[in-house]
């Protein structure tokens, strides 16, 4: 009988020779008296060193939250303030100064124009020689010279269709201070300079049979976060010529726009675009016929990154953001007759 209880006797976790009498509820283990001590105060020791953990977060969030007016991004939003500055105080120079010059110039001609009215009054009276026609007519010109000097002169303020600054906002990534962010942000083909079509809801670009350079651009811009796009090329020649990255929204389209000053990325013949500058060559960029290649934007580190899924090769460039402000926008280039590139998705 006795041998019976012994056999039904729960032994400490620990020591596995004691008899547990106590069960802890968090961690479901028995213990006998010591190591039950034992247990709690390591539990104890734990509690300590996440009262330390909070206390290092909560010291973080102090100076995070006191230097606030030095965070990053904040400089780049004084950058394009003071960019933007220079830009229309440089235009409303320009301005000034043409419009100063043309009215010196309408100025000096109403000078000259009642000058020689005054001489030919001049010389009518001093040799006694003039007659009612020429009293009209001096009294017309006199007239008409000084409708032109109270009525404004024949010139306008007009302002081009394009702005001179772009517009600065903030995309949040936090889905909590912008709920539509629960879902990937994709981007479609919007804009093309050149011979293609945009099919599919802005899913897939059609170059048509002829050769030369199109611009393709996306319709959403970046300038904070990561964004990671992926691409299909459903037809490409052999021989074909195309081109992946980015360019500043700023930027004008143009056929050659891989040459643009803001343009950044890789070409299907191993080239690289720095600035608009064919700076390198690189034998890790050649792109075919049915390949898939990614194309991350990442705004945070000012960098772009090119992966060719056959090659199982990455490629990155880091953007000089004086060369390409932000915003930045998709930036394909196409040139062999009847290139298909296809958008598959896209997330964060």
């Amino acid at each position: 009988m006795a041998s019976t209880i012994e056999s039904n006797k729960v032994l400490c976790i620990i020591c596995n020779k004691s008899k547990g009498i106590f069960k802890c509820e968090g961690c479901s283990r028995i213990f006998c008296p010591k190591h039950s001590i034992d247990h709690r105060n390591e539990l104890g020791k734990q509690l300590e060193q996440i009262e330390v953990t909070h206390d290092l977060v909560q010291q973080i969030l102090i100076q995070q939250t006191e230097g606030s007016k030095q965070h990053l991004l904040l400089k780049t939003i004084d950058q394009w303030e003071q960019e933007s500055i220079v830009k229309i105080r440089q235009a409303a120079e320009e301005a000034r100064n043409e419009l100063l010059k043309y009215t010196a110039h309408h100025t000096n001609q109403v000078k000259k124009n009642l000058q020689l009215i005054f001489n030919d009054i001049k010389e009518g009276r001093e040799n006694n020689d003039f007659s009612e026609s020429e009293l009209q007519q001096w009294t017309q010109k006199l007239e008409e010279l000084k409708i032109e000097l109270h009525n404004p002169i024949n010139v306008s303020i007009q302002q081009d269709s394009i702005p001179l600054v772009t517009k600065i906002r903030i995309d949040y990534q936090d889905t909590s201070m912008n709920p539509q962010l629960n879902r990937p942000i994709s981007d479609v083909f919007e804009r093309v300079c050149g011979n293609t079509q945009i099919e599919e809801n802005g899913c897939l670009i059609l170059k048509d049979d002829s050769a030369g350079h199109t611009e393709i651009r996306g319709k959403n811009q970046y300038n904070i976060g990561k964004h990671k796009f992926y691409f299909r090329i459903d037809q490409l020649t052999s021989s074909g010529w195309i081109f992946f990255g980015i360019i500043s929204k700023s930027e004008p389209m143009q056929y050659d726009s891989f040459y643009s000053p803001s343009s950044y990325g890789w070409s299907s013949k191993n080239q690289i675009y720095i600035g608009g500058d064919d700076e390198e060559y690189d034998e890790n960029t050649e792109i075919f016929e049915n390949d898939t290649i990614i194309l991350l934007i990442d705004c945070d580190q000012k960098k772009i990154l090119l992966q060719n899924n056959r090659l199982n090769r990455t490629r990155e460039l880091l953007v000089d953001i004086k060369k390409c402000p932000f915003p930045w926008q998709l930036h394909l280039n196409l040139h062999a007759p009847n290139t298909h590139v296809r958008i598959l998705n896209s997330s964060n």
